[in-house]
């Protein structure tokens, strides 16, 4: 009798899948703040949305954020006025596309504030990638 479980996956990898996701690419701006009480951000740029989940957002960013950081979404053709919305960096991840100009993939999780419904516009909205994994 062979008593031997298979160990549960660790419980960040387990929570990161759990919402169905999205493919949504739509460009957006973006400012990463240094803390919560911040109101300029410390570094703005362009992203672009890869996929959407109830909570959470997968970014192209053209700059570095670190785990931890705090980072606001607007996207002025489909929002006209500016909610406040604040996502919460979850991981980075450096590609390797050129020596010229970094491209980062960013994980976020919605810390405050509505979800940026401007995403979820049927004309954004791929399909749903929730069973491929990466």
């Amino acid at each position: 009798m062979d008593n031997h479980r298979p160990s549960p996956e660790p419980v960040a990898q387990r929570e990161r899948r759990i919402d169905a996701r999205f493919s949504v690419k739509t460009p957006c701006l973006y400012g990463l703040l240094r803390e919560r009480r911040q109101e300029t951000p410390l570094i703005s740029g362009k992203a672009h949305s890869l996929n959407i989940s109830s909570e959470g957002i997968l970014l192209l960013l053209d700059q570095k954020a670190l785990d931890g950081q705090l980072l606001t979404l607007h996207n002025p053709a489909l929002q006209p006025q500016r909610e406040t919305s604040l996502f919460e960096v979850r991981w980075t991840t450096e590609l390797p596309v050129g020596s010229q100009q970094s491209c980062y993939l960013v994980g976020c999780h919605l810390a405050f504030g509505r979800f940026p419904f401007f995403l979820l516009q049927r004309r954004h909205l791929d399909r749903d990638i929730s069973s491929l994994s990466l």
